[in-house]
């Protein structure tokens, strides 16, 4: 799981349609991930499960004019995106509790490993005020958070076990064992760059 700045820029407005319609864009645009806790649209089936996030509200009058502002729309995961809901306590500002704007606060500098094992912490004000608000480390996101880790431990080791099958004895048949795991892990890695469907298949009449 990993933050990243996500790049907004007012000549990506769409010229037709609503927020609602530009869910594929906005997706691409997040990196297909929550933008809060960082999770993969694809762990929860596809984008069509996932929430067009209006970071300033637009249940707040004073956001009103930004409901279909394209710099205003990022992608979050159902869980977020209810524990934000209209929730607002203040613009941006890492001194307060606020919610950094994603496209100029970078969250991987301002989230860190936490206390207890795969939980984060914030290292200023308004990061802290995003992890408990939004429960940043409920217990689906310490799983996946584990489960990265593991994979990538898994990943290396392989690799150093690859590299060690070529020197020892029975080398054909080594290479070819490690050849069919290594078929596997590829197959099963792919998951994470597979969406289940598209949103026209699942809307067309």
């Amino acid at each position: 799981m990993t933050y990243r700045l996500i790049h907004k820029n007012p000549s990506t407005q769409p010229k037709t349609g609503v927020y609602s319609d530009w869910k594929p864009q906005i997706s691409d645009e997040c990196y297909n991930q929550c933008v809060y806790c960082s999770i993969h649209e694809n762990r929860w089936g596809g984008l069509d499960n996932f929430h067009v996030e209006h970071f300033r509200p637009k249940s707040i009058a004073a956001f009103k004019h930004l409901v279909n502002d394209i710099c205003n729309l990022f992608l979050a995961c159902p869980v977020c995106n209810r524990f934000k809901s209209d929730d607002w306590p203040s613009d941006p500002d890492l001194d307060k509790p606020s919610y950094p704007d994603p496209s100029i606060t970078d969250y991987s500098k301002i989230f860190r490993p936490g206390v207890s094992l795969y939980s984060i912490s914030g290292t200023c004000v308004s990061a802290t005020y995003v992890i408990e608000r939004l429960y940043l480390n409920r217990p689906q996101l310490i799983y996946e958070r584990r489960e990265s880790e593991l994979r990538n431990k898994e990943l290396n080791l392989f690799k150093e076990v690859f590299e060690l099958a070529g020197k020892i004895n029975e080398k054909d048949l080594t290479i070819r064992t490690f050849t069919v795991i290594a078929a596997i892990k590829t197959h099963l890695s792919a998951r994470e760059n597979i969406n289940p469907y598209k949103l026209a298949e699942i809307r067309r009449q």
